[in-house]
């Protein structure tokens, strides 16, 4: 337990409306963890050099002769190696020191004023990091002193920017181009802040998740979790073998900690319930499908599904009124050929012996609908032989828990960048384009379509239905 409590004001210098947090820390942490505090507290993503330093960035005379001690700077064991083998102008006025080997108690036991955080040296983004307040522990022996984490969001405004936005001014600039449709400079923009802000769908600059954030500071320094960090709400239930946790073990931390963020607050990780009602309305394609194959359905010597057939199930699914022709053949009725083939690959029917039969799954899942229904959600996402193509279907379903896109380009786009993020890319090395996500996930949309989980105005476009998104969050492994 914590013995002693600081209250921080960290505030980004020159940002307006300004973006700031108030945190409470243990004065016990050593200033690579609080580090790890502001990184967090505003969505950094810690892939640039840092440091911390006394002196005020913007003051004027910063950088002129100072009388007496040197002023301090702060940073990694790594950078001041580097310092000592390139020292850079002027190094010898600073005292250079390792941020793990300084206490924030006793780095604010020896400051007149503010701590300074600066982060990648490129954009320069300045904070300014205010004591409000230090309280010890009235009983130092006490179990329980009025505060127990060493980490802790009080409050905060606005997100953080994005990264390499180009610094304040640059973010500002980006996000009046983003507020203006009419702007020449709009449509790249918008397209450069979703690809940077991934797993995010879209920026808004003044949400800011607290909850979510708090949530993620006890993760990091109270809560102890594996690699994928994966706590959520007590309702909800992830194993630690669920498709989710895998894509989030392989993602790296910021993003791990951004997804994770963007699960939580759009409610992709709520318990999974489907009435039978619903399940059996989803699964009609399939179940009807098993029901008529029974106990064996004789093919046509080209193989085929008997043409009675393909046109009881046309009318039976309501697709004949639809369809151009006599829908009869299976051949030339893509809806049924697609039907079984979906069936088929998802372990429901086979061919043994010039008949389709159900297999040993098919026929106890038949008169199941929701165990049905949970059957397809775990076989969309590990029937794919292929890594690549299963955290593509992985990805679609992240994006239809969380909410999904009006357009089908939306679902394309974000798989691409999430595919990238997880390390895929094409043979000569380059990023995946959205048409390549697309054709990775192009057998599980189809079954997706089959099951309606999204609501169609047109093909390829709809944002999913409540049912489709629960069934987003089964393919996730939710409980």
């Amino acid at each position: 337990m914590p013995d002693e409590r600081f209250r921080l004001r960290i505030s980004l210098i020159g940002s307006d409306p300004e973006i700031w947090r108030t945190v409470d820390i243990d004065g016990d942490l050593r200033l690579d963890e609080l580090h790890d505090v502001i990184q967090i507290a505003f969505g950094w993503r810690d892939s640039h050099l840092h440091e911390f330093g006394e002196l005020d960035p913007y003051a004027r005379g910063r950088d002129l002769p100072r009388i007496g001690r040197r002023s301090r700077r702060w940073m990694p064991a790594e950078e001041l190696a580097e310092q000592a083998d390139d020292p850079f102008p002027g190094a010898v006025e600073h005292a250079l020191i390792d941020e793990q080997h300084a206490r924030v108690a006793s780095v604010f036991d020896s400051l007149d004023g503010p701590l300074y955080y600066w982060y990648d040296f490129g954009d320069s983004w300045h904070h300014t990091i205010e004591l409000i307040e230090r309280e010890r522990a009235d009983d130092p022996h006490a179990t329980q002193p009025p505060w127990a984490r060493r980490a802790e969001l009080v409050r905060g405004e606005r997100r953080g920017p994005l990264e390499d936005s180009g610094g304040v001014g640059g973010y500002l600039q980006l996000l009046d181009r983003l507020a203006d449709p009419t702007s020449p400079e709009h449509a790249d923009a918008a397209g450069w802040a979703r690809w940077i802000a991934w797993p995010e769908s879209d920026v808004d600059a003044d949400e800011f998740d607290a909850a979510g954030v708090d949530l993620e500071l006890a993760l990091r320094f109270e809560l102890g979790s594996d690699v994928s960090g994966l706590v959520v709400a007590d309702e909800a239930s992830v194993a630690p073998d669920a498709a989710i946790v895998g894509v989030l073990e392989r993602l790296p931390e910021p993003l791990r900690r951004e997804l994770r963020l963007r699960l939580r607050r759009t409610g992709a990780l709520a318990p999974v319930a489907i009435e039978a009602d619903a399940a059996g309305r989803m699964t009609r394609p399939y179940s009807w499908l098993l029901g008529r194959v029974g106990d064996g359905l004789t093919l046509t010597k080209a193989g085929w599904m008997p043409p009675a057939v393909v046109r009881e199930g046309m009318v039976e699914l309501g697709w004949a009124d639809d369809w151009i022709g006599a829908s009869n053949r299976e051949d030339r009725t893509a809806p049924m050929l697609v039907l079984r083939e979906q069936a088929t690959r998802l372990g429901l029917v086979r061919v043994l012996k010039g008949r389709l039969v159900a297999t040993a799954v098919g026929r106890r899942l038949r008169d199941d609908p929701v165990a049905l229904w949970r059957h397809l959600a775990s076989m969309l996402v590990t029937r794919p032989r292929h890594q690549g193509s299963r955290d593509a279907v992985l990805l679609l379903a992240i994006e239809i828990a969380c909410g999904g896109h009006t357009e089908s380009r939306g679902y394309d786009v974000a798989i691409a960048w999430g595919l990238d993020a997880l390390g895929w890319s094409t043979g000569d090395g380059s990023i995946l384009a959205p048409s390549d996500a697309h054709d990775l996930t192009w057998d599980a949309r189809h079954v997706l379509d089959q099951l309606g989980v999204l609501r169609r105005k047109r093909r390829n476009d709809g944002r999913p239905t409540d049912e489709g998104r629960a069934f987003a969050r089964a393919m996730l492994g939710v409980g």
